[in-house]
């Protein structure tokens, strides 16, 4: 599956004695638009087929629970990674390199994540507010300056209360960076920059820690990053 995303239509189907006509019509019964559109999503296509095999079930044994999780997190990663643009990324990066201030919007689970981004972006010098209460996010989307850089975490992107913040940020045009779990998300606005973590519904006890894994690993990325933008600077604080 590795090596199919650097094959041409003729070179897959050599190794998998057809034609290229056939590989062709495989992709499109598999619902994709065409070849090109198979090969970008292969990788998350894959993984969201071995995580299917990866429900807990009752009175499973430590090993197998141990295993499964090692498994899943595994997966969660990589599907994170693979929807991640690089070019948003690196305009997301951009929004809180400049900035001093980071301003976090989220809810319960959410506000967990984003009490570790802060707890990382505090150490590299940044200056980093979790909002969980409604009234103080509405405060902060009508009282902060463009020194301020704005997230908001939001698993499905549908809370009434967090559309109108970010509303009200984009309308102000402060730097908003948005995470959610949908392309499609009521949330997501054009002028904002969108960040997708992973949600698996079928795994119904264990949709927190998962979409907690894909946002804990975007906010490893966004730490990792900012230390090689200027190592010695890191080092010291």
């Amino acid at each position: 599956s590795e090596e199919v995303v650097h094959m041409s239509t003729r070179q897959l189907a050599e190794k998998t004695y057809t034609n290229a006509t056939a590989v062709v019509r495989f992709v499109k019964k598999l619902g994709f638009a065409n070849y090109g559109d198979f090969k970008i999503h292969l990788h998350d296509f894959l993984s969201r087929y071995h995580l299917q095999k990866m429900e807990i079930l009752s009175h499973e044994g430590l090993l197998s629970i141990m295993d499964k999780l090692a498994a899943l997190e595994a997966g969660i990663i990589d599907q994170t990674r693979s929807m991640i643009s690089f070019e948003t990324f690196k305009q997301v990066m951009a929004c809180i390199s400049q900035k001093q201030y980071i301003d976090i919007i989220a809810k319960d689970t959410n506000a967990c994540i984003g009490d570790y981004a802060s707890h990382l972006l505090c150490s590299l010098g940044k200056i980093v507010t979790v909002y969980q209460n409604e009234d103080r996010q509405l405060w902060l989307s009508l009282n902060s300056d463009d020194q301020h850089t704005v997230i908001v975490i939001s698993k499905y992107g549908r809370d009434p209360h967090l559309k109108n913040v970010a509303n009200i940020l984009v309308e102000r045009g402060i730097p908003l960076i948005i995470i959610t779990s949908h392309k499609a998300s009521p949330l997501t606005k054009k002028q904002a920059l969108t960040l997708y973590g992973v949600i698996h519904d079928e795994f119904a006890g264990l949709k927190d820690m998962i979409f907690y894994v894909s946002l804990k690993y975007l906010f490893d990325l966004v730490y990792s990053l900012l230390i090689s933008e200027n190592l010695s600077q890191a080092e010291e604080w």
